[in-house]
């Protein structure tokens, strides 16, 4: 991948799924992370000169690579909740109803639901096509 490239959310899927501008032209693989940053962050001023050092750029979510195209890839949150395979697999072997009681499920992220759907915006920062990316 160019060093100058910067990888972006091009696509808004849903609150779990969305598309980035790299794929595997850009040495992007299946389950490579990523983390969606947030320009906007707190601005930092040294006490002594008062001078603007910058800002702290915070995360607005993790999401990983499910599906790589050349150009481009859908990125999808981690999955949250949910018992380990191991002690599903125990579960359904002694109780079949017990097994899904703590199903898991693809973790939310703040989005500009305008983008998708056209519902309310859920945070003064929520993500927006063209919102920088992170290879973690």
């Amino acid at each position: 991948m160019s060093e100058t490239k910067k990888i972006k959310i091009i696509k808004i899927m849903d609150e779990t799924a969305f598309v980035i501008n790299a794929g595997s032209d850009d040495n992007i693989k299946e389950n490579d992370q990523f983390e969606i940053i947030d320009l906007d962050g707190e601005q930092v001023i040294d006490p002594d000169t008062n001078e603007v050092l910058g800002k702290l750029n915070t995360s607005k979510g993790k999401i990983i690579a499910k599906t790589v195209y050349p150009k481009m890839t859908i990125a999808e949150t981690r999955k949250i909740g949910g018992k380990s395979n191991y002690l599903n697999n125990i579960m359904k072997m002694t109780s079949p109803i017990l097994m899904d009681i703590e199903p898991s499920h693809p973790e939310e992220l703040l989005v500009d639901e305008s983008q998708i759907s056209g519902g309310f915006q859920k945070s003064s920062n929520p993500i927006k096509i063209g919102d920088e990316v992170i290879k973690l």
